[in-house]
């Protein structure tokens, strides 16, 4: 949150009511918008609001997609996602090579809850925010926790 400007509009477009990213972000003075493809949003089809950033968790399966689109957009975003194979695809790697990319690398690795799962120890792959427009680097490191492990 401490790349994002204060009192900003975040779209959170993978998200419903009950997300962390909408509670967290609306917790901390941020506007947030939020939609989901259960609740009849489409992010590949949906009017862009006016927005600031865009912030989610997207699909892994559509990552690739998800980029192209976000760049289509324009706006700065940050997607959480696994960042194992994030380079191996030729499409995605031509998208890197001709846009800002940045990422957030997250320490320890995130831990996943959904509707009705149990939280895990740690996700058994790195994941960290794929962005543009949000870091001064292209590489930067958090800690998720105080305890710094």
């Amino acid at each position: 949150m401490e790349r994002l400007k204060a009192g900003s509009v975040v779209w959170c477009p993978f998200d419903t009511a009950e997300s962390a990213f909408v509670k967290v972000l609306s917790g901390n003075g941020f506007h947030v918008i939020y939609g989901h493809i259960h609740t009849g949003q489409d992010f590949f089809t949906a009017q862009v609001p006016d927005c600031d950033y865009i912030v989610s968790n997207p699909p892994y399966s559509l990552k690739g997609q998800v980029i192209r689109r976000l760049y289509e957009i324009g706006r700065p975003f940050a997607m959480l996602l696994n960042f194992q194979g994030i380079f191996d695809s030729k499409e995605r790697f031509q998208m890197f090579y001709e846009n800002r990319v940045e990422m957030l690398w997250l320490s320890p690795r995130v831990e996943y809850t959904g509707k009705g799962m149990e939280k895990s120890k740690r996700a058994p792959f790195q994941s960290g925010y794929l962005c543009s427009g949000i870091c001064k680097n292209q590489l930067e490191f958090a800690y998720l926790d105080s305890q710094r492990t």
